[in-house]
């Protein structure tokens, strides 16, 4: 699932815990190819929606499995509000919506699946 990223305090004091500063995601792919095909299918829903995810693609070494392992990175937050805001949970929920479809599924590895040898 989704994952909220934040701050606890500057001297790490729980009682000055700072509101989450985003959501994320990874998703994970059998290739690069299909890691870009869906990082078109994010931009397009952020596009559609006139607000937008900050999207990275990369390709990880796991040093134990010593294999590749390609993922999207999709994190949502609201620059001007220096923190979420309703469009990120919204955008997260048609992110996961678009990401269920059988086309898009394609595209996608489960995280078990893709900490096995691929690329």
């Amino acid at each position: 699932g989704w994952t909220l990223e934040g701050t606890s305090g500057e001297d790490g004091d729980a009682d000055e815990r700072e509101p989450p500063l985003s959501v994320y995601k990874e998703f994970y792919h059998p290739d690069f190819l299909s890691g870009s095909k869906f990082g078109s299918v994010v931009a397009a829903v952020g596009h559609n929606n006139n607000h937008y995810p900050r999207i990275c693609l990369e390709r990880r070494l796991m040093k134990r499995e010593k294999a590749w392992r390609v993922v999207t990175t999709v994190k949502c937050y609201t620059e001007t509000l220096g923190g979420l805001s309703f469009n990120d949970f919204h955008i997260a929920m048609l992110i996961d919506v678009e990401a269920a479809r059988s086309d898009v599924q394609k595209l996608l590895l489960d995280e078990k699946k893709s900490s096995m040898k691929y690329v």
